[in-house]
């Protein structure tokens, strides 16, 4: 299967830009998490890591990116296409993140949970 070109507006996005939207995100879901505990989430290890799995996630399905990611200019396209990934594909990349997995990257530079789902990330600023 080949993989069509990237349009010339759709530049692949930066890796301090990935890393600085992850870490708005991050502080993001922290920020949620330290609001909402205890009074309503139990005060528990996970309970940022839940509320940045379903901020990521549903943001991401709605807006084609994150909060952070929105903040740095760049957004989540299917690697095809270059358009919108579906809810299932948006919750499996976010499981992934989850998992630590934009830490290993292929051969080619490619973070696999990106490989995985057969998405890309562009610049949009």
């Amino acid at each position: 299967m080949s993989i069509d070109p990237m349009p010339a507006d759709m530049a692949e996005a930066t890796l301090g830009k990935r890393f600085l939207a992850i870490c708005i995100d991050w502080a993001i879901a922290w920020s949620i998490s330290t609001l909402l505990t205890p009074a309503v989430i139990p005060e528990t290890s996970i309970s940022t890591l839940l509320i940045f799995f379903i901020e990521v996630s549903f943001v991401t399905y709605f807006l084609q990116c994150s909060m952070g990611q929105f903040l740095v200019g760049i957004k989540v396209v299917d690697k095809q296409t270059h358009g919108r990934i579906g809810f299932k594909r948006t919750f499996i990349r976010t499981f992934l993140i989850v998992l630590v997995l934009p830490a290993i990257f292929t051969k080619d530079l490619e973070p696999y949970h990106n490989l995985l789902t057969n998405s890309r990330i562009i610049a949009i600023k």
